[in-house]
């Protein structure tokens, strides 16, 4: 995920304060997950569990386009950050 600023987390904070945003929790968001395949014999921490989507071929080009002009560092990651992000947008409990 995108570094945030001081500003981002300000707004934030307004909008919780204000009521237009509500927290319902407790959630985790954003874990870390380590890039690209460990070297053979080095010891793993688990496995992150995968999971299968299609997507339209207007989607994955965009998400091709996004990661090459350095958005993100690869599809993967890019397609969990915008997972993160509608999360935590959209809470849960409706």
């Amino acid at each position: 995920m995108a570094k945030r600023s001081a500003k981002d987390y300000e707004e934030m904070s307004r909008a919780v304060e204000s009521g237009a945003y509500t927290v319902r929790g407790p959630m985790e968001f954003g874990a870390t997950l380590r890039m690209g395949r460990p070297i053979k014999g080095t010891p793993t921490a688990g496995k992150t569990p995968g999971v299968t989507v299609r997507l339209p071929t207007s989607l994955r080009v965009e998400i091709e386009k996004r990661v090459k002009a350095g958005e993100s560092r690869s599809e993967s990651e890019l397609i969990r950050q915008a997972v993160v992000e509608y999360l935590e947008r959209h809470p849960g409990g409706r």
